[in-house]
C-alpha cells in the first residue's frame, strides 16, 4: 500500500506530501491545478523514463519519494532478496533528477538500477488513464488480459520456452542449409580432389624411389659394364687383385715367420681379402640384378608423370600430396556429420513444433475456459456499473489444422489471437470495442476488468485518473460505489471532477494551484468533513456555491455512507 508520497521541485511543485490512507482515497482540484502531475510522480517512482524538463524552474535536482507498506507477496520477496534487501514491512523509494545527468535511484538507501527499479514495484501499483483507454481498445494487449485473469503465465511460459527452443533450432537448420548451398559446389570439387587422390593409390617415398629406379633403368648399360670391369679388377682377369694378394700373403708369411711380432700385418690383410670377396659377391649380384627393361622404364616414366601432373594440382611432393588426401578426408567425413546434424535438426525441429502445438492447444483449451469465466464477471460488474443488459465476450481467432510448422503459426504466445468484444445494448451484435465503444462504456470496462484483475493479482494499490471520462448523473455515482467496493479489500486513489465519484471517497485530498508574483506552485491537503462539504459544492455548483448547493453535498456523502 501507498503511504506517504513526497514531492520536491517536480514540475510546479516546490514542496508537497500526500498522507495516503487505506480505502478509497480521493484527489479532486480545478482543472489545471495539477492532479496530473501526482500521477507523473507516481510514474517515476514505477520506474517512467525521467527528463530534465520534470525539474521545477530554478532548481536543480527535482525529487520524488514513496513509503509503502509491503504485503505479503512471495514475488516482491524474490524481488527484494535479488537486490540483496532485506524483505519487511516497508520499502522506501527515492528518485532524484538532475539537471547535471546525474539521476540516481534508491531504494532502503541502496542505490539500483531503473531496470531494478522497474522489476522490484511490478505489482505494488497500477495506474490507469487516458493511456489505459487506448490500450483496451487495441486488441494486441487482450490476450495478455485474459492470460493475467486466467492465472495462466506458467502455462504461457512453458509454451515460450518451446517457441524459442524451437525457433533456435529452426535458425540452425536453416543456416546449416544455407551453408550447405553455398558451399555444395566447393564440396562436389573437395569430393573430386579426394577420389582423384585416392585413385592413385600412394605411397610414402614414392616418386623419389621412382626417380631413383628411373636413373638406374636409363643407365642399365654403363652400370653393367662398371660392374663387370669392377669384376675382372677384382677377380677375373688375369693380374686380378685378389690373385696378386695371395702373393702379398706370402712375403707376409715368411716376414712372420722371422718376425713373429709382425703377425698383425698378416692379420689385417686376411681381413682385407675376406671385405674384398664380399665385395666381389656383392658386385656380382649387382651385375645380374641390372637388366635393360624398355617396358618397366616406360611403365615408371608413365607413373612419375602422373605423379608430376597431380603434384601441381595437390602440392608437388607425394608427401604433400598424402597430406592433403588426409586434409580431404576429414573435411568431408565432417561434411557427412553435418549431413547427419542437419538430419538431427531436422528430427528435433519436427518433435519441438509437435511439443509446441500440443502445449500452446493446451493452453488454447485453458484461455478458452478463462474467457468465459471472464466475460461473466466483466457483465457482472457492468450490471453495477448501468450497463445491466450489455454482453461482453474475448472473440478467439481459430487456428487452423497443425499439419505443419507454419499452419498454425507459431508465436511466443501460442496458436490464439484473441479481441474483447461488446455488445452495449439489446439486439446489437457484439463487436470489437475500438468501433463501438464510447468513453463511457470504455471507463466502466476498464474499471470493471481493473478490479477484477486486481483480486487475481499482487497490485495493492489501483490509481484511476480520468475514470469518469464520458459518465455522469447515476452512471458516475454507480461507478463510485464501484471504487468503494474496490476500495474495502486495496488500496484505490481516483482523481475526479465528478461529486457523484468523491461522495464514496474515505478520505479526500484537493489539489489547489497558487499563483504569486514570480512563480506558480500547486499544494495538496487532506479535507476535515466541512471542506470536504464545501469542496463537493463547488464540484457540484461551479463559480457560484449557494447553501442549497451545500445542502445537496451534505446529502451526497450522507446517502453514500448508507450506500456503502
Amino acid at each position: 500500500m501507498l503511504k506517504d508520497l513526497l514531492v520536491n521541485n517536480f514540475a510546479i511543485i516546490r514542496n508537497l506530501e500526500v498522507p495516503f490512507q487505506k480505502g478509497l482515497n480521493i484527489v479532486s482540484g480545478e482543472t489545471g491545478a495539477g492532479k496530473s502531475i501526482l500521477i507523473g510522480a507516481v510514474n517515476l517512482i514505477l520506474g517512467s523514463r525521467a527528463s530534465q524538463e520534470m525539474i521545477r524552474t530554478a532548481a536543480n535536482e527535482a525529487t520524488v519519494e514513496a513509503d509503502f507498506a509491503l504485503p505479503d507477496m512471495a514475488g516482491l520477496n524474490a524481488r527484494l532478496s535479488e537486490l540483496e534487501l532485506e524483505p519487511g514491512a516497508k520499502i522506501h523509494i527515492r528518485r532524484g533528477i538532475s539537471r547535471s545527468g546525474r539521476n540516481r535511484i534508491f531504494v532502503n538507501e541502496q542505490q539500483v538500477t531503473l531496470q531494478q527499479l522497474q522489476q522490484l514495484t511490478r505489482g505494488l501499483i497500477s495506474v490507469s488513464g487516458q493511456h489505459e483507454h487506448q490500450l483496451l481498445m487495441d486488441s494486441e494487449t487482450h490476450l495478455a488480459t485474459l492470460d493475467n485473469f486466467g492465472n495462466l503465465d506458467s502455462a504461457c511460459q512453458e509454451v515460450g520456452l518451446l517457441y524459442h527452443r524451437w525457433l533456435d533450432t529452426r535458425n540452425q537448420l536453416t543456416q546449416r542449409e544455407r551453408l550447405k548451398r553455398e558451399h555444395a559446389a566447393h564440396q562436389e570439387w573437395m569430393r573430386f580432389q579426394f577420389q582423384e587422390l585416392l585413385a592413385a593409390e600412394l605411397k610414402p617415398d614414392e616418386d623419389g624411389k621412382l626417380e631413383q629406379e628411373r636413373r638406374i633403368l636409363k643407365h642399365a648399360g654403363t652400370l653393367i659394364e662398371a660392374a663387370q670391369n669392377a669384376h675382372q679388377t677384382l677377380y677375373g682377369g688375369r693380374g686380378a687383385i685378389l690373385e696378386q694378394l695371395a702373393a702379398v700373403a706370402k712375403h707376409l708369411t715368411t716376414l712372420k715367420q722371422i718376425d713373429p711380432s709382425q703377425e698383425p700385418m698378416l692379420t689385417h690383410l686376411q681381413q682385407a681379402r675376406i671385405h674384398l670377396e664380399e665385395l666381389v659377391h656383392t658386385v656380382q649380384q649387382y651385375v645380374h640384378g641390372v637388366s635393360f627393361d624398355p617396358d618397366r622404364l616406360a611403365a615408371v616414366e608413365e607413373r612419375l608423370a602422373l605423379l608430376q601432373r597431380l603434384g601441381k594440382k595437390h602440392g608437388g611432393t607425394v608427401a604433400a600430396m598424402l597430406q592433403r588426401l588426409a586434409e580431404l578426408r576429414e573435411q568431408l567425413s565432417q561434411l557427412e556429420e553435418g549431413d547427419d546434424q542437419e538430419a538431427r535438426l531436422g528430427k528435433e525441429l519436427e518433435e519441438l513444433r509437435k511439443a509446441y502445438v500440443l502445449k500452446a492447444r493446451e493452453l488454447s483449451h485453458k484461455r478458452h475456459e478463462a474467457a468465459l469465466q471472464l466475460a461473466a464477471s466483466v457483465e457482472q460488474t457492468l450490471t453495477l456499473l448501468d450497463m445491466p443488459r450489455a454482453r461482453f465476450a474475448a472473440k478467439f481467432q481459430e487456428p487452423g489444422s497443425a499439419e505443419t510448422p507454419a499452419d498454425p503459426p507459431l508465436t511466443p504466445v501460442g496458436i490464439d489471437r484473441v479481441e474483447f468484444v461488446l455488445s452495449a445494448n439489446p439486439g446489437e451484435d457484439l463487436k470489437p470495442l475500438a468501433r463501438i465503444a464510447s468513453g463511457g462504456e470504455l471507463s466502466r470496462i476498464l474499471l470493471a476488468l481493473k478490479g477484477i484483475l486486481s483480486s487475481q493479482g499482487d497490485a495493492e494499490t489501483l490509481i484511476f485518473d480520468e475514470v469518469d471520462a464520458g459518465i455522469g448523473g447515476r452512471t458516475a455515482e454507480l461507478v463510485g460505489l464501484q471504487l468503494k467496493r474496490l476500495a474495502a479489500r486495496q488500496q484505490v486513489v481516483c482523481i475526479t471532477h465528478l461529486p457523484q465519484i468523491a461522495c464514496y471517497g474515505d478520505y479526500h485530498f484537493k489539489v489547489t494551484k497558487e499563483a504569486g508574483a514570480e512563480e506558480t506552485s500547486t499544494n495538496i491537503h487532506l479535507l476535515s468533513s466541512d471542506e470536504r462539504v464545501e469542496e463537493l459544492a463547488r464540484m457540484l455548483g461551479g463559480i457560484s456555491i449557494s447553501e442549497r448547493t451545500r445542502a445537496h453535498a451534505r446529502e451526497m456523502l450522507q446517502g453514500a455512507q448508507r450506500r456503502s
